[in-house]
């Protein structure tokens, strides 16, 4: 993938794997992070967390 690049005339050029990965990687960081708290508060008494 080619873009146009800044005043001077230069084109930057992206690899397509990373304009594609960064977004994935990035969706599956935010999933496995809100997997912990999510498990970990369908274990609790909703009485229980309402008090903490």
């Amino acid at each position: 993938m080619v873009a146009p690049g800044d005043v001077s005339g230069q084109t930057m050029a992206v690899d397509g794997r990373l304009a594609l990965g960064a977004p994935v990687a990035g969706a599956l960081v935010g999933l496995l992070a809100g997997l912990h708290p999510s498990l970990r508060a369908s274990r609790m008494e909703p009485v229980d967390a309402l008090r903490s």
